[in-house]
């Protein structure tokens, strides 16, 4: 039979119950060797279960990639680095060169997260058209630029730091490898054979049980049955309210009950 890798995996530990249950209570032993199951029947199935717990699991793909790591922690390092240092940078240009800050620092705000990231690739990018002049808007305000972007440097942004934060900003914006194919191991096949060997030793012999063995508690044992949920008895109806004897409505009902007494 061609099964599933799910019920594959899940036939040891049947087995292991199933040799340990009929082990463990003679009755149920005596009807399986009644069947035709014999020690030798016995030490197949306990040989073929040593032989998969031996055998070496099936290695999954990698849940991950070196770079796809790589991109969460730039990620996450340009997220702990735009607050604080987008505040004292901010407090340093307004006090010295306003105006660059108000150009720097336009709609620009710390974050989490990717926009973090979009964040501080903004700053980076208004700093650099700060010290190349690139930007047409600003073609009077040149050398008081760069006299800006001079005094972040001696605040520890100079340019090797700008580097630095930009290849942070590259690897956090991608792109990252996909996993990677993985051929099937030789081990795994062994692993899936022997699976395939004992299970099949495990269907003829819980088949020949669930025929002769009829207690349920038995194949409780086997690991071939469960047990039942137990059922709630159902709420005892409430006591019906006893009669209240009438009263009498005249005087004639009165002495009519009085009579028959």
């Amino acid at each position: 039979m061609d099964y599933s890798d799910e019920v594959l995996e899940a036939t040891p530990e049947r087995v292991t119950k199933f040799l340990t249950g009929m082990g463990a209570v003679a009755a149920i032993r005596t009807s399986m060797a009644a069947a035709g199951m014999t020690d030798d029947d016995i030490l197949e199935g306990r040989t073929l279960l040593l032989d998969v717990l031996a055998a070496p699991r099936k290695v999954g793909a990698p849940p991950d990639t070196d770079d796809a790591r790589a991109q969460r922690a730039a990620t996450g390092e340009l997220d702990q680095w735009d607050e604080p240092n987008f505040t004292r940078y901010g407090a340093a240009l307004r006090r010295r060169f306003p105006d660059v800050n108000a150009y720097v620092f336009k709609d620009l705000a710390p974050s989490t997260g990717t926009a973090a990231v979009q964040g501080v690739a903004t700053f980076l990018a208004r700093l650099d058209a700060l010290e190349n002049g690139t930007d047409p808007g600003r073609a009077g305000t040149k050398q008081s630029d760069k006299k800006a972007v001079a005094f972040l440097a001696t605040r520890s942004l100079d340019k090797a730091e700008r580097k630095r934060l930009q290849g942070l900003v590259d690897v956090a914006l991608g792109p990252t490898s996909p996993l990677p194919e993985r051929a099937e191991l030789p081990e795994t096949a062994r692993r899936r054979e022997a699976l395939v060997k004992l299970r099949s030793w495990f269907d003829e012999w819980s088949t020949t049980a669930r025929a002769v063995i009829k207690k349920r508690g038995y194949l409780i044992r086997l690991g071939l049955a469960s047990r039942k949920a137990r059922q709630r008895k159902p709420a005892a109806a409430p006591p019906k309210p006893t009669a209240t004897p009438s009263q009498p409505t005249s005087p004639d009902e009165a002495t009519h009950e009085t009579d028959v007494e």
